[in-house]
């Protein structure tokens, strides 16, 4: 109860900056469609190709390698975690941080373009079932990791050019506390996308001529 308290607290405290990157991440994602619908003819056959390509390998590929799945999956969230994560422990982590951020949720959005302007009507049920719930789980992780990522990167800039004292034995252990709840989220979150979202994608596929 104390804890949940004291999480409301920090929320409410610094809730503008969980705005700022709510919003952030929703510009990433409109940028990432508007983006996807000014592409040029031919970079527009190139996306539909791989698209198509990717959703007859899912159709047709009856022995699924769920642990390489798994692997690439995890690598690639957790790669991209920790590189938020070490970037917080950098004075230039506010900015980077926040292009990550902005670059992750750009991407998502190219892809649910691509998707529903290739597929149509069908295209939407293909992106409800790639989004729920792993890709909003990891919007979620990341807006997290963001948050807490730039508030160390401007305590450490305060400690360096405005001597301002810190208790960073606390700091530390907090910040190291949040790699270890993203990880196990981002775990959660690979597991679901290898086993059952692969499983709803190959549903999808039957959809589709």
């Amino acid at each position: 109860m104390y804890k949940k308290k004291n999480f409301k607290q920090e929320f409410n405290k610094n809730k503008y900056q969980y705005i700022f990157l709510m919003i952030l991440s929703i510009t990433g994602i409109v940028s990432g469609i508007l983006f996807a619908n000014i592409l040029s003819y031919s970079d527009y056959q190139l996306v539909k190709e791989s698209l198509k390509d990717y959703f007859f390998n899912i159709k047709n590929n009856t022995e699924i390698n769920y642990f390489k799945n798994f692997l690439n999956a995890f690598s690639i969230n957790y790669i991209y975690m920790f590189a938020i994560w070490i970037l917080g422990l950098s004075i230039i982590g506010v900015l980077l941080s926040v292009f990550l951020l902005f670059f992750k949720n750009f991407i998502l959005g190219f892809s649910i373009a691509s998707i529903i302007s290739i597929y149509e009507f069908k295209g939407i049920i293909g992106v409800i079932l790639y989004l729920f719930p792993h890709q909003v789980l990891n919007i979620i992780i990341y807006i997290l990791l963001t948050y807490y990522a730039i508030n160390t990167s401007i305590k450490l800039f305060k400690a360096l050019f405005m001597k301002k004292v810190f208790n960073w034995g606390e700091i530390i252990k907090k910040y190291m506390k949040i790699l270890a709840i993203s990880s196990i989220s981002l775990l959660i979150s690979s597991l679901y996308e290898t086993f059952l979202g692969n499983f709803a994608m190959k549903l999808f596929t039957f959809l589709l001529k």
